[in-house]
């Protein structure tokens, strides 16, 4: 009797959990529809594409795409995409009820950042890279019963790598950034009109110098035209203003105008200006102010339009009085942090996360520019995994509403771990939450395959000096910087020919592998440089024949995959110069 009422009770679960699942495809048919308004948007069908193509991938079923429920059909399932206007932009809900699937979403990309939840939060799918995915091989898929709401953690989602520009993986792994490669059937991006540094593009001192000195920087007593502006002049305010009305009206499609300064320093010390830094008890009080200024010019006739500054070198320290319009985004930069520790976990970066809280203070609308690569050596391993994970939590905590984070963006990529780090920033800055050594491990399987866990030992051994003594990354570590003695580039060789070997009838698997052993081949070539030579080894004579090898190994690979710099804005035919020429002079 018991086995009976137990059988009667398993044969109830089971059917229903049937009644709670929608089958959409059953030993390689299809079993659902997908419904798509005959008027879509471009992204909405592209959505609809995503899943037909991918459902595809994974059983070989060909799901249709229809404009409306047919009334006659062997289809039991039903797929509707639908927009909403009360949904926030890039909010979506993905709702099961009988045998019916919604997905519905806000704006441009919500509907489409929906498709790809159900890919792959809900049936499997990854896109690692921009050339290596993953989708589940199954006859049948079913989707199990599902009410989930979800938006980005930021409003504004920028990794800048090289790597992760194309615009598919980043549609699918939901960035939304100014520089990836996002037209419209992709739902666009954040558009920047311009971008950054922009001030001698408001007042081109080509133009205006020659008739008005007083428009630029005073330094010593002395205007000087390649610095700064004269922000307290009010010619200079009506100039800029008529400029981002020009600006505005050639990039109708732009959300967001840089009036920011330039990548320099040399603010202006005339009376008026020092005046207000008084004031304001630091120079970011009088760049707020003109920003704002500009900002209010532009908000009746322009009311969507933001207008974005700096809070960077010399505009770091937030100001004691200003505070920004709510059409104004100030970009916090600490250049001069810790990278290999999140800022509020680090005792170099104590000034840094005062600031932080200090500018989410008097704004609800703060963006960060932030760092994750060695700017004079993109090539080289640089210990920030960590940091990367901690920031972006911890930016979402201070009330950050918007990230960019600074790689190797030069022509060709190849910046160190670029991949790995532009995945777990995309998963992160959709949801701060995620742990993300499991997305870390994740990753490593997918590029790597049977190497990964040779590659996960190397990151860890890269690691152990900022996690056990406290070491520090800076934007420009040299070769030989602590984290990167010998002896751990070392370990990391020998666990590279591991990874070599456990690949090595994998081509793709092997492919990525050496590919990301150039970090540390850049690294050993570099330490056999004179002026990067260990103290140990300063007095011996230099091996002209190894040294000639490892340039040899460098410079194939960087040929093999199109680096164009290893240094920040040097072709790299400079750097390949250089280092023949050690060779040579030996």
């Amino acid at each position: 009797m018991k086995w009976l009422i137990l059988s009667c009770l398993l044969l109830k679960a089971s059917v229903a959990l049937e009644a709670q699942q929608i089958k959409i495809a059953a030993e390689g048919t299809a079993q659902a529809v997908i419904v798509v308004p005959k008027d879509a948007a471009l992204p909405l069908r592209h959505g609809a594409e995503e899943i037909q193509h991918s459902i595809h991938l994974m059983s070989g079923a060909e799901l249709p795409i229809v404009n409306s429920i047919p009334i006659a059909s062997d289809m039991r399932a039903q797929i509707i995409l639908h927009q909403d206007k009360n949904f926030a932009e890039e909010q979506y809900n993905l709702r099961t009820y009988k045998n019916t699937l919604t997905i519905t979403g806000g704006g441009k990309r919500g509907v489409l950042y929906g498709c790809y939840a159900l890919l792959e939060d809900v049936l499997g799918c990854r896109w690692y890279t921009s050339s290596i995915s993953f989708t589940p091989d199954r006859k049948t898929v079913v989707v199990p019963k599902l009410e989930v709401t979800d938006r980005p953690a930021f409003e504004y989602r920028e990794p800048y790598y090289t790597e992760c520009l194309d615009g598919d993986w980043a549609a699918r792994n939901r960035i939304n950034g100014n520089a990836q490669h996002l037209d419209e059937t992709l739902g666009s991006r954040v558009i920047y009109g311009k971008f950054v540094h922009t001030y001698s593009e408001l007042v081109p001192p080509q133009t205006f110098f020659a008739p008005h000195p007083e428009y630029y920087s005073l330094i010593n007593g002395k205007r000087v035209d390649n610095k700064q502006l004269c922000l307290t002049n009010p010619e200079v305010l009506e100039i800029a203003v008529r400029q981002v009305r020009e600006w505005i009206k050639a990039n109708p499609e732009a959300t967001i105008f840089s009036v920011s300064q330039n990548d320099t320093y040399g603010n202006c010390q005339c009376d008026k200006c020092m005046a207000v830094n008084r004031e304001e008890g630091a120079p970011s009080g009088l760049t707020l102010r003109f920003a704002n200024q500009v900002a209010q010019a532009i908000e009746k006739e322009y009311p969507k339009v933001l207008i974005d500054t700096l809070g960077y070198q010399w505009t770091e320290d937030p100001p004691l009085h200003e505070k920004p319009r709510k059409n104004v985004r100030v970009r916090l930069a600490p250049v001069g942090a810790c990278f290999s520790h999140a800022i509020d976990q680090c005792a170099a970066n104590k000034k840094v996360f005062s600031n932080l809280k200090a500018w989410a203070g008097i704004t609800d609308q703060l963006y960060i520019w932030h760092y994750c690569a060695d700017f004079a050596n993109y090539l080289q391993p640089v210990p920030d995994l960590d940091e990367i994970a901690g920031d972006i939590a911890l930016f979402k905590r201070e009330g950050v509403v918007g990230i960019f984070y600074e790689g190797d963006y030069a022509p060709g990529g190849g910046g160190e771990m670029a991949e790995l780090k532009s995945y777990i920033m995309s998963k992160l800055m959709w949801n701060t939450s995620r742990p993300v050594r499991p997305l870390i491990t994740e990753f490593l399987h997918g590029v790597y395959g049977d190497s990964a866990p040779f590659l996960q030992q190397w990151l860890d051994i890269l690691h152990q000096p900022a996690r056990n003594k406290g070491v520090h990354a800076s934007l420009n570590e040299p070769p030989n910087t602590s984290y990167l003695a010998p002896s751990i580039i070392d370990k990391g060789m020998k666990l590279f020919e591991q990874a070599e070997s456990a690949v090595k009838n994998q081509p793709v698997h092997l492919e990525q592998v050496q590919k990301a052993r150039l970090a540390l081949d850049y690294v050993l070539l570099m330490q056999q440089l004179p002026k990067y030579r260990s103290a140990d080894n300063t007095s011996l004579p230099v091996d002209k024949v190894r040294l000639k090898h490892l340039a040899e190994i460098v410079e194939n690979k960087i040929e093999k995959y199109n680096i164009q710099q290893v240094r920040e804005g040097q072709p790299v035919s400079d750097f390949l110069t250089m280092i023949h020429s050690s060779i040579d002079s030996k």
